[in-house]
């Protein structure tokens, strides 16, 4: 089957209103049905998985086929994670309104990278992006690169706290590399998220090289023993204690960090959130002090999946951390979103950075 006939087929099965029917209705039965089944699967639907198991096919199936199947010995594979009795992981994304949106982009189908390929990604990132910054009450110069998750959102803010301690001492990371370059401290609580230890290790900081900080009964970290602090040091803090909930001293812990030029990363999953509440803001007096931040779409406010969130006080920072270059890539006045994640990002040197 050449391209073209394979194309138009695929089109014909996008309109097949049947089809999208269907899917809706299993959907539903699934919503539906939450609230009566287990949370993890039994040992027949455990089973049925080896259905799967079967040689790379010859031809190919029809999509209602497929999706009969899918259904069938799918669903009732998964972990009933939206019952309200699942107390494992965070997640989310049965919101209707965050549930909706993600099925109409399904359809849409975009490119978030550039404003070129998308000018509606583009548009909602910027707008969402200005919304954080009233929310949280950050710097107005604040960017934000919209990732697959807080882990790889701090993966992000570390990465800018090295590209900027090291560009200051003269050294291109980018260019040379970790080896041989001036050494930096990384300095966390000894409850420090092991998402945090994970971007440690992928950044070639090493573990082995942290410098710990012990905690009280609650997780915080105590801000008395923290170590002497200088200007090639990246301090890291919590919003949020992963096992209590407890917040760090965002207030002394910065005021320590900035007196001596160090750089602070928050790492705030879900405690970020607090920060736009009343109620609970106060317990994030200060943390407007840090350099960089993460936070989580689908925990608190229960988006879907892979919403995670860098912010970063550093726009060229965190660009040239996390930069390629390409001559395909077609920059525009607009916001392209790719400037600021980890895939396929441009030159930093040819973009116009404006007031920083």
């Amino acid at each position: 089957m050449n391209q073209s006939i394979l194309q138009k087929k695929m089109l014909a099965d996008l309109t097949n209103e049947q089809f999208f029917r269907k899917v809706e209705t299993y959907g539903q039965q699934y919503l539906n049905n939450t609230l009566s089944r287990n949370i993890f699967p039994d040992e027949e639907a455990l089973e049925n998985l080896n259905v799967f198991d079967e040689s790379t096919p010859e031809s190919t199936a029809e999509a209602e086929e497929v999706i009969d199947f899918l259904n069938h010995y799918g669903a009732p594979a998964t972990v009933n994670q939206i019952s309200g009795r699942y107390f494992g992981f965070v997640n989310g994304g049965v919101v209707p309104a965050g549930l909706l949106a993600k099925n109409l982009s399904n359809f849409w189908d975009q490119n978030s990278a550039l404003n070129v390929i998308s000018p509606i990604c583009s548009k909602l990132e910027e707008v969402v992006q200005k919304w954080l910054l009233d929310l949280f009450e950050f710097p107005n110069h604040t960017v934000a690169g919209f990732v697959s998750g807080s882990s790889m959102a701090n993966f992000c803010g570390l990465a800018a706290a090295r590209f900027r301690i090291l560009e200051r001492r003269g050294w291109d990371i980018a260019e040379k590399g970790m080896f041989n370059a001036p050494k930096l401290r990384i300095v966390t609580c000894t409850q420090a998220h092991s998402m945090i230890l994970k971007a440690v290790s992928l950044l070639g900081f090493g573990k082995n090289n942290i410098e710990w900080v012990d905690v009280d009964d609650q997780g915080r970290m105590l801000i008395e023993q923290v170590p002497e602090l200088d200007d090639r040091t990246i301090l890291i803090l919590q919003a949020g204690n992963v096992n209590s909930g407890a917040f760090d001293d965002f207030e002394k812990a910065c005021q320590v960090a900035k007196a001596k030029g160090a750089w602070v990363h928050v790492d705030g999953a879900f405690g970020l959130w607090a920060r736009a509440t009343d109620e609970l803001s106060h317990l994030t007096k200060g943390l407007e002090m840090a350099n960089s931040w993460t936070v989580d779409g689908h925990k608190t406010l229960n988006t879907p999946y892979d919403s995670g969130i860098v912010l970063c006080e550093d726009r060229e920072a965190l660009v040239s951390a996390l930069h390629m270059s390409g001559d395909y890539i077609i920059e525009s006045n607009e916001r392209d979103g790719m400037y600021y994640t980890p895939e396929c990002l441009e030159d930093p040197a040819s973009l116009n950075y404006g007031p920083l």
